[in-house]
């Protein structure tokens, strides 16, 4: 199961997912029966499903090869998307002149109430991410067909209007293409509009959710491998340093949104554990200490670091302590129904 994180999380996870498929004997990440992927797991996911090797995927992104693969800001941004923005900022200031000018009175929450109709619904796009996904699945010769995969592959969103978890890659949600459920399943409220599939609004499959480990194990998995890359910044062994509240506001939504991130996955964990005790379930995670993966999710500059630190960081735990995790999936005959 590969939670979300924003492009360095996505980037995490590839680091990840490489070195398991080096240290693995007589399996590989793409030998997983389901592949679960959220917002930007489900890129990563869908390209794992489609037998992309994860070493290969870390190689074009390391050393920045000229590859459809290689994912860069003009995947998620594209050249309108900075004036885009700007136009929805000039909306939302408008929106606020304008209240002031009829000299309406009233606290800044009941400005905000009365002009709800005049916000911009997010400050980008995932319409970029979407025609980015289809060109490589076209380029690479993959599948963008959930159907014609040969291994189930399967990317939660979540309905804004119903407010339930839509799971593309079940029933007739098996006909939506795969660029498109990706992109449903990474429109971040507030920064991305949401994405509508037919007559639909679906925002981040985060929303709500961070394990949708329980897909999988529904699914029959009896073995289920998490990697998360949202862990929240914390002080270790008395140190101090500059609180957060310094960084300013972003920083201090960001710490939220990971606290909140890392709860929900923890009791969905929990709870899954006690419901079905015979499952394996094994989580990656990084350190909650200063790293490349904190700081704006959806930037590019820290995303080569985030990449070569899920690599290292797994790599070093699986050479010392991960023994029992590299014979469980480097049988000559893996269990069936295990996941990424």
């Amino acid at each position: 199961m590969l939670a979300g994180g924003g492009v360095i999380g996505g980037m995490y996870e590839v680091g990840v997912l490489a070195a398991l498929d080096e240290e693995f004997r007589g399996f590989q990440v793409n030998d997983f029966d389901i592949f679960v992927g959220s917002s930007a797991g489900a890129v990563v996911a869908s390209l794992m499903a489609n037998g992309a090797r994860p070493v290969e995927l870390y190689r074009i992104l390391n050393e920045d090869l000229a590859d459809p693969l290689n994912f860069s800001r003009a995947a998620v941004y594209d050249r309108h998307a900075l004036s885009g923005a700007a136009g929805r900022l000039g909306k939302l200031v408008w929106a606020i002149g304008k209240n002031f000018l009829t000299g309406r009175r009233g606290s800044f929450p009941d400005l905000l109430a009365r002009m709800q109709g005049a916000l911009p619904s997010g400050f980008f796009t995932v319409q970029q991410l979407e025609v980015y996904m289809r060109r490589v699945f076209e380029e690479k010769g993959l599948s963008n067909d959930f159907r014609t995969l040969s291994r189930t592959l399967l990317i939660p969103a979540v309905d804004l209007d119903r407010a339930e978890r839509v799971v593309f890659g079940l029933g007739e949600s098996a006909e939506v293409p795969i660029s498109q459920a990706v992109a449903a399943s990474s429109a971040i409220p507030g920064f991305f509009e949401p994405y509508s599939i037919g007559e639909r609004d679906y925002v981040d499959g985060g929303v709500g959710y961070t394990g949708h480990a329980d897909l999988a194990v529904e699914r029959g998995a009896d073995a289920v491998v998490v990697i998360n890359p949202l862990v929240p910044l914390m002080e270790h062994d008395g140190g101090r340093r500059p609180g957060l509240k310094a960084r300013g506001f972003y920083s201090i939504l960001e710490q939220a949104g990971r606290i909140n991130s890392k709860h929900l996955l923890e009791l969905g964990l929990r709870d899954l554990q006690q419901k079905h005790p015979k499952v394996e379930f094994f989580l990656f995670q990084p350190e909650t200490k200063e790293s490349p993966l904190f700081g704006p999710s959806m930037g590019f500059d820290a995303s080569r670091a985030a990449l070569r630190f899920g690599y290292v960081t797994a790599k070093e735990w699986l050479q010392t302590k991960g023994a029992v995790f590299i014979r469980r999936f480097s049988a000559a005959a893996p269990a069936h129904g295990a996941t990424a």
